[in-house]
């Protein structure tokens, strides 16, 4: 797979990385320190953390995009952050 650009918008600028393995990982770690739901982080790490990727890869070879929206915040009051990644060409 060619390179990857990743966001989270409003919480990591776009970045490219080498491949999605590195991606991956430094999304993980952004998503894991804010305050998520149990329920939603659950998801969120099957999509990108650490044993996840196999969906989001076969999402951008067939199209190019992955995303999500990360919910950061409790039940009353959160924030609605989407993650993309992006196939990128360098």
């Amino acid at each position: 797979m060619s390179a990857v650009r990743a966001r989270i918008t409003g919480i990591m600028l776009p970045t490219v990385f080498p491949s999605l393995d590195h991606a991956l990982p430094v999304l993980w770690d952004h998503v894991r320190r804010r305050p998520v739901r149990a329920a939603h982080r659950d998801f969120i790490r099957l999509c990108i953390g650490p044993g996840g990727g196999a969906g989001v890869a076969e999402r951008l070879s067939r199209s190019g995009r992955w995303s999500a929206i990360l919910y950061v915040g409790d039940m009353t009051d959160w924030t609605a952050h989407p993650i993309t990644i992006t196939t990128h060409q360098l």
